[in-house]
């Protein structure tokens, strides 16, 4: 990498960082806690019409991937 190319990347990480924080983009998970999380919860979340968050709560309750916990809360749901 040359000098220039340096200087750029470096340029870059800090727009990219100065960006996140403006926007108060973080790197910190933002999923809720999984405490007292069950089936019936996904299947709830399903039902009013939030199918993304069912499977991802799925995926996080049963450590499954992302196929399967699609075809899980369709299943669920009735679909």
């Amino acid at each position: 990498m040359t000098l220039f190319g340096a200087i750029a990347a470096g340029v870059l990480v800090v727009l990219v960082v100065a960006v996140a924080r403006r926007y108060g983009v973080s790197d910190a998970p933002t999923d809720p806690p999984l405490e007292g999380a069950t089936d019936a919860d996904v299947v709830r979340l399903a039902t009013l019409g939030r199918k993304i968050e069912a499977i991802k709560l799925y995926r996080r309750l049963h450590g499954t991937d992302l196929k399967t916990a699609k075809d899980a809360v369709d299943r669920m749901s009735g679909r």
